[in-house]
């Protein structure tokens, strides 16, 4: 697949998650447990549904995005839903957007499309020793920190979870890459393959890891360092994992995208 539509369907399947994500916002009285409020809101029922479905369209992009990038930079344009959202805030629900973070979500879309034409399709093989190491390690670090988290609220561990979240987030990218490498053409084949199945543990994972981050710490501390090592992360493994030659130009718009990110996440 030519890397420019693979990019383009990535960042299409990223815009059509934070639209979705809008939706929800903007018709999420509809869900409400009072029954009047859901009668008076019940107009608001199609735009929830239709977000609902957009959001969950988002893995058949990236799997159709990774036939012509390596799977750190799907991962890494990820990102691009934090700016997309970001606009579309100011935009649908009128909610007002600064200057400063303006201008990092400018930064953010510059440093992915950088990544993005910095990077090439991925090679044909991949080591399982390696995508199970880096799946395992911060799966473990999560069940770590849920057990200190448990003798008391100590400082650290919110933005820990957020943290084994955001990577087990980018597990699902380089998982999902792995499906397409050992599972035949058909459907069916998935789910004769392992990684199938880890694909949604470590979507599970990292959906609890960020419940439990969002109860612990404010959402300013949290949202930034899940978001961050969504990219980080399946980057990093990528060199372990795939075989990733190490580019430093495109190393650096990793680590510019994650402080985008952050900027972005923080500032009005």
């Amino acid at each position: 697949m030519n890397i420019y539509l693979a990019v383009g369907i990535a960042l299409s399947g990223n815009f059509l998650l934070s639209l979705g994500m809008i939706l929800q916002k903007r018709n999420v009285l509809w869900v409400s447990k009072d029954k009047a409020m859901r009668l008076k809101y019940r107009a608001h029922k199609a735009g929830w549904i239709t977000g609902f479905i957009l959001m969950n369209m988002v893995p058949i992009f990236n799997y159709a995005a990774l036939f012509g990038l390596a799977p750190n930079i799907v991962a890494a344009l990820i990102g691009s839903s934090i700016a997309f959202t970001s606009l579309l805030t100011a935009v649908m629900l009128k909610e007002h957007i600064g200057a400063r973070r303006l201008a990092w979500t400018g930064a953010l879309f510059a440093s992915l499309t950088l990544a993005g034409l910095r990077g090439e399709a991925a090679g044909h093989s991949f080591s399982p020793v390696g995508l199970f190491t880096f799946f395992s390690v911060p799966l473990i670090a999560g069940f770590l920190l849920r057990a200190t988290r448990k003798k008391g609220r100590l400082p650290g561990v919110a933005q820990g979870m957020a943290a084994v979240a955001g990577a087990m987030g980018g597990m699902m990218v380089l998982m999902m890459r792995a499906v397409q490498l050992s599972a035949g053409p058909s459907i069916l084949s998935w789910f004769v393959t392992v990684y199938f199945y880890t694909y949604f543990m470590a979507g599970a994972s990292s959906f609890m890891f960020i419940q439990l981050a969002y109860k612990d710490g404010e959402m300013a501390s949290v949202s930034p360092v899940f978001y961050g090592m969504q990219v980080l992360w399946p980057a990093l493994a990528s060199y372990a994992v795939f075989g990733s030659p190490f580019d430093p130009v495109e190393a650096a718009a990793f680590a510019a995208i994650a402080v985008s990110i952050l900027f972005v996440s923080r500032v009005k």
